[in-house]
């Protein structure tokens, strides 16, 4: 297993300046996701008055992830500079025929469908190069630290400013979210051009074109996520994890008024207690996973989402709601700073943007799974099941971790190692 250590080439001052011209792009694009995310649906509804074709147009920012393994491989293949760069300038250059027809007024739904869809591409490029990109700028010991730092940045973006910023920039004149959000993509890309050059693919085959070439590349990414037994199983429960939070989140608005007597607003509310969740763990995940490890964190952050969601099924008071899923999103950020990290170390350099395209896959896959499964339950055996399915699916999943403590312990051996070779 490879490690992906920071070049001995960049001085510590640079390193220093690259990250957080890394953290600030990925802070202010996530201001403007935020304000798109939030007024999207509003736009959807505003111009075609259906709701079928608001959750199309939904789904159509999801299904980009089908496409993970190719854009992955893709991203291997490429300069990771220049894969962050071109996608926040194609997703920029996207929203200006958006932005011109609406100014006009409504916006044709294949238009919406289709920015949506071609925007949520270059996202994946996006995400796929600049997790790859990390382990050259930060030093192995860095790794949890940075990738937490950069999770804030979005939550604080996605979470708490973008989305009242874009619902008060809709009621003043509704082009102006997109043009927030073509903004902040402009500035990441500015930000990010002085990113020091990392080039993707450089093993056997570096520089082969051709659609043969390409599906032998997929393969190959494909084929090491399966081997690998520590990412095997890391797949395995986050596909278990996307099932059981999309299956409680899938039902929250129903479950906040109905079963927990709230009023309307309610939901919003447990919205938001859970970001500030979010928020709370990526602050503290680093200190959690230096102190713990990364194998018992991740056994941590799998109990006590489980743990969270049987508390809800038993005992369904709104307060103890709240803290929960405020809980629950500590766990979940401590879970994926700890994976993303142990993504870094454990893959090839070379190899990075297929492993991660290709984990995200899974996790975003199974979202659909589980909110319908949450739906079906609730419809069928009532509000609490879908938190007794997650919270009981999860428990299930802790054999799963028991190997990856020696995998990590073997995969830091090497990596000191090599940064003493390097040294």
């Amino acid at each position: 297993m490879s490690s992906a250590a920071a070049p001995s080439s960049l001085s510590d001052r640079s390193r220093t300046t690259a990250l957080r011209r890394l953290v600030t792009a990925n802070a202010l694009s996530s201001v403007g996701d935020g304000a798109r995310f939030a007024t999207l649906p509003m736009l959807a509804m505003w111009s075609t008055g259906d709701v079928f074709w608001v959750s199309v147009v939904a789904a159509a920012g999801r299904a980009a992830w089908l496409l993970a393994p190719v854009i992955g491989t893709l991203v291997d293949r490429m300069p990771r500079r220049r894969s962050m760069v071109g996608a926040d300038l194609a997703r920029s250059v996207m929203l200006l025929p958006l932005v011109a027809l609406l100014v006009r007024g409504p916006v044709p739904v294949a238009v919406l469908v289709l920015v949506t869809f071609a925007s949520a591409v270059a996202e994946v490029f996006f995400d796929s190069a600049a997790q790859a990109v990390v382990p050259a700028l930060a030093p192995d010991h860095e790794l949890e630290r940075t990738n937490a730092r950069v999770i804030a940045a979005q939550i604080t973006g996605t979470g708490f400013v973008g989305p009242p910023l874009g619902a008060v920039l809709w009621a003043v004149w509704h082009p102006l979210p997109f043009l927030l959000d073509g903004a902040t993509f402009a500035a990441s890309a500015l930000l990010l051009m002085n990113l020091p050059e990392r080039t993707g693919h450089t093993g056997p085959g570096a520089g082969e074109r051709g659609v043969r070439h390409l599906l032998r590349d997929i393969w190959a990414g494909l084929r090491f996520l399966g081997r690998d037994r520590v990412l095997r199983r890391l797949m395995m429960v986050v596909a278990v994890l996307g099932v059981g939070q999309q299956a409680v989140y899938a039902i929250l608005v129903v479950y906040a008024e109905q079963r927990l007597g709230l009023p309307s607003y309610g939901y919003s509310l447990m919205l938001v207690t859970a970001a500030v969740g979010s928020l709370a763990g990526a602050r503290t995940a680093a200190r959690t996973a230096r102190w713990l490890g990364s194998g018992r964190s991740l056994r941590v952050s799998v109990a006590v989402s489980a743990l969270s969601y049987l508390v809800v099924a038993v005992l369904p008071w709104w307060p103890l709601v709240a803290a929960m899923l405020a809980l629950n999103s500590v766990a979940v950020v401590l879970w994926n700073v700890c994976t993303v990290s142990l993504r870094q170390r454990l893959a090839p350099p070379d190899m990075l943007g297929r492993v991660t395209s290709g984990y995200r896959l899974a996790a975003w896959g199974a979202m659909p799974i589980g909110a319908s499964a949450g739906g079906a339950l609730a419809q069928q055996a009532g509000l609490d099941t879908p938190w007794v399915l997650a919270g009981l699916l999860l428990l299930a999943c802790l054999p799963l971790l028991r190997g990856v403590a020696s995998a990590e312990s073997g995969a830091e051996e090497a990596d000191s190692g090599s940064s003493r070779n390097a040294g």
